[in-house]
């Protein structure tokens, strides 16, 4: 009667699909929080792994930007000590230039003095002296220049002889009868001046009294002679002879 009142016997049939439903449910509910869980947790890593290759990225980017602002401040550097170089070149060029134009300007000068003194074209001899060394052994010393308008050179060979006396008679000397090594020519050659030196001996008994200096340009060429008197350095003697 009273399962009549209340409807009946129950349906466990119905309940039992209920129930069945409900886990069915939760058990959606569930794999849809692991799902999202690891979704999340895949979001997580992935960005993480984003994150680490930004990372490397900047850093290789950093690197590489260093390296560019070491090559543009070595590239600077260079520059400036390129300028600084070619400063100092520019300015021992131009005292280059000054000091060749103040010599140039000495040699036209000096070249003027000998030219007005000896005139144009002419080689002579300038100065002799003689040196005594020891015994009959003399140093004869002779400045030759060259008093030429143009730059050019004055060669030839030169030769001297010494006359004097000898147990009362005249004798004269030739240079192979002074010099050790017989020669009878010294060569020269110059553009302006010139020192030739030459040691000679006399032989026992000879008085020196003079030198007579012969300058030869030029197997054809008159000789040039000139006289001077034997003084020697030091020593009281005459007058260079004319």
């Amino acid at each position: 009667m009273i399962q009549s009142i209340l409807g009946g016997p129950p349906d466990r049939t119905g309940a039992r699909r209920i129930l069945l439903a409900v886990i069915a449910l939760l058990a959606v509910f569930y794999g849809g929080y692991e799902l999202g869980r690891t979704g999340a947790g895949y979001a997580i890593i992935h960005a993480a792994l984003e994150r680490h290759d930004a990372r490397r990225r900047i850093e290789a980017l950093s690197a590489e930007n260093a390296a560019l602002q070491r090559r543009v401040d070595a590239a600077v550097v260079e520059q400036q000590a390129d300028t600084r170089m070619q400063a100092e070149a520019q300015r021992m060029l131009g005292e280059l230039q000054a000091e060749t134009a103040r010599q140039q300007q000495e040699l036209q000068f000096y070249r003027g003095l000998v030219t007005r003194q000896y005139g144009t074209s002419t080689l002579r001899v300038q100065d002799l002296k003689v040196r005594h060394e020891r015994g009959r052994r003399y140093r004869v010393q002779i400045t030759l220049v060259h008093a030429g308008v143009r730059d050019t050179l004055a060669s030839g060979t030169l030769t001297f002889a010494v006359s004097g006396t000898r147990g009362g008679a005249l004798l004269q000397l030739a240079l192979h009868d002074l010099v050790p090594d017989g020669r009878r020519e010294v060569p020269f050659s110059l553009r302006y001046f010139q020192e030739i030196e030459v040691p000679v001996e006399l032989p026992g008994g000879f008085d020196p009294g003079s030198l007579l200096v012969e300058l030869r340009q030029g197997k054809s060429a008159e000789p040039l002679r000139q006289s001077f008197g034997w003084l020697v350095e030091g020593e009281i003697g005459s007058s260079p002879a004319l």
